[in-house]
C-alpha cells in the first residue's frame, strides 16, 4: 500500500420516503428541506456533513415535540460551475 487512500462519499440521508410534511417543511423520511434534498449532489462532503447534521436535530426536535426552532435548511450551493444536467 502506498498510504494513499480513497475518501469516501457521505452517505445520502434519503430512507426512500420522499413526501415533504408541509407543516414542518421537511422530509418526513429524512427531515432535509426541499433545497437540500435539490441540491444534494452539489454540496461538498463537509456541505453534506453539516446536513446531516441539522437532520439529525431535526428529526431529535420534531420527535419531541416540543415546539423548539429547527435548524436552518442548507439552502442552494453557492458553487457557481456546478449545472444541473437538463
Amino acid at each position: 500500500m502506498n498510504g494513499t487512500s480513497t475518501p469516501t462519499a457521505v452517505r445520502s440521508p434519503c430512507v426512500k420516503v420522499c413526501e415533504m410534511d408541509e407543516a414542518v417543511g421537511l422530509c418526513k423520511g429524512c427531515f432535509r428541506t426541499q433545497d437540500e434534498r435539490d441540491w444534494w449532489v452539489a454540496y461538498t462532503d463537509d456541505q453534506q456533513r453539516e446536513v446531516l447534521r441539522r437532520c439529525e436535530q431535526r428529526r431529535v426536535a420534531v420527535s419531541q415535540g416540543n415546539g423548539a426552532p429547527l435548524p436552518p435548511s442548507m439552502g442552494q450551493t453557492r458553487d457557481k460551475s456546478f449545472r444541473f444536467r437538463e
